[in-house]
Protein backbone atom coordinates (compact mmCIF):
# COMPACT_ATOMS: atom_id res chain seq x y z
CA UNK A 1 0.00 0.00 0.00
CA UNK A 2 2.78 2.49 0.83
CA UNK A 3 4.36 1.75 -2.55
CA UNK A 4 1.37 3.47 -4.15
CA UNK A 5 1.12 6.35 -1.67
CA UNK A 6 4.69 7.65 -2.05
CA UNK A 7 4.47 8.33 -5.83
CA UNK A 8 1.09 10.00 -5.31
CA UNK A 9 2.49 12.19 -2.53
CA UNK A 10 5.47 13.11 -4.71
CA UNK A 11 2.99 14.12 -7.43
CA UNK A 12 1.14 16.22 -4.87
CA UNK A 13 4.43 17.83 -3.81
CA UNK A 14 5.23 18.70 -7.42
CA UNK A 15 1.73 20.14 -7.87
CA UNK A 16 2.05 22.22 -4.71
CA UNK A 17 5.40 23.61 -5.82
CA UNK A 18 3.99 24.48 -9.26
CA UNK A 19 1.01 26.21 -7.61
CA UNK A 20 3.41 28.12 -5.35
CA UNK A 21 5.39 29.32 -8.37
CA UNK A 22 2.20 30.44 -10.12
CA UNK A 23 0.95 32.32 -7.06
CA UNK A 24 4.31 34.08 -6.63
CA UNK A 25 4.22 35.05 -10.31
CA UNK A 26 0.68 36.35 -9.85
CA UNK A 27 1.77 38.42 -6.82
CA UNK A 28 4.72 39.89 -8.69
CA UNK A 29 2.59 40.84 -11.68
CA UNK A 30 -0.09 42.47 -9.52
CA UNK A 31 1.62 45.85 -9.56
CA UNK A 32 0.71 47.11 -6.11
CA UNK A 33 0.62 45.59 -2.65
CA UNK A 34 -2.84 47.03 -1.99
CA UNK A 35 -4.45 45.20 -4.90
CA UNK A 36 -6.72 42.25 -4.23
CA UNK A 37 -4.69 40.18 -6.70
CA UNK A 38 -1.48 40.69 -4.73
CA UNK A 39 -3.09 40.07 -1.35
CA UNK A 40 -4.84 36.92 -2.52
CA UNK A 41 -1.72 35.63 -4.26
CA UNK A 42 0.38 36.34 -1.19
CA UNK A 43 -1.99 34.50 1.09
CA UNK A 44 -2.27 31.55 -1.28
CA UNK A 45 1.52 31.41 -1.65
CA UNK A 46 1.90 31.06 2.09
CA UNK A 47 -0.90 28.51 2.16
CA UNK A 48 0.61 26.35 -0.58
CA UNK A 49 4.13 26.40 0.85
CA UNK A 50 2.71 25.31 4.21
CA UNK A 51 1.62 22.06 2.54
CA UNK A 52 5.22 21.04 1.83
CA UNK A 53 6.00 19.82 5.39
CA UNK A 54 2.77 17.77 5.43
CA UNK A 55 3.70 16.05 2.18
CA UNK A 56 7.25 15.42 3.40
CA UNK A 57 5.77 13.93 6.58
CA UNK A 58 3.52 11.66 4.48
CA UNK A 59 6.47 10.48 2.41
CA UNK A 60 8.52 9.82 5.52
CA UNK A 61 11.18 12.43 4.88
CA UNK A 62 10.19 14.33 8.05
CA UNK A 63 8.63 13.19 11.32
CA UNK A 64 6.16 15.86 12.34
CA UNK A 65 3.80 13.75 14.44
CA UNK A 66 4.72 15.71 17.58
CA UNK A 67 3.48 18.90 15.90
CA UNK A 68 0.18 17.62 14.48
CA UNK A 69 -1.97 19.43 17.07
CA UNK A 70 -0.11 22.69 16.43
CA UNK A 71 -0.54 22.18 12.71
CA UNK A 72 -4.28 21.75 13.15
CA UNK A 73 -4.50 24.86 15.31
CA UNK A 74 -2.44 26.86 12.81
CA UNK A 75 -4.59 25.62 9.95
CA UNK A 76 -7.75 26.67 11.80
CA UNK A 77 -6.30 30.10 12.58
CA UNK A 78 -5.27 30.60 8.96
CA UNK A 79 -8.75 29.67 7.73
CA UNK A 80 -10.31 32.16 10.16
CA UNK A 81 -7.83 34.83 8.97
CA UNK A 82 -8.66 34.03 5.35
CA UNK A 83 -12.40 34.27 6.06
CA UNK A 84 -11.90 37.65 7.76
CA UNK A 85 -9.82 38.84 4.81
CA UNK A 86 -12.55 37.86 2.35
CA UNK A 87 -15.29 39.45 4.47
CA UNK A 88 -13.24 42.65 4.81
CA UNK A 89 -12.47 42.92 1.11
CA UNK A 90 -16.03 42.05 0.11
CA UNK A 91 -17.49 44.60 2.53
CA UNK A 92 -15.17 47.28 1.13
CA UNK A 93 -16.35 46.36 -2.37
CA UNK A 94 -20.04 46.46 -1.45
CA UNK A 95 -19.83 49.62 0.66
CA UNK A 96 -17.54 51.32 -1.84
CA UNK A 97 -20.11 50.81 -4.59
CA UNK A 98 -22.83 52.64 -2.64
CA UNK A 99 -20.93 55.92 -2.18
Amino acid sequence: MTDIIVPVEIGILIGVLIAFALFVRMAVSAGTIRSLQFQLAGFLSIWTISEVPRVLNSIGALNLSAFSLYGTMTHTASMVAFALFIVYRFSRFVLGGKK
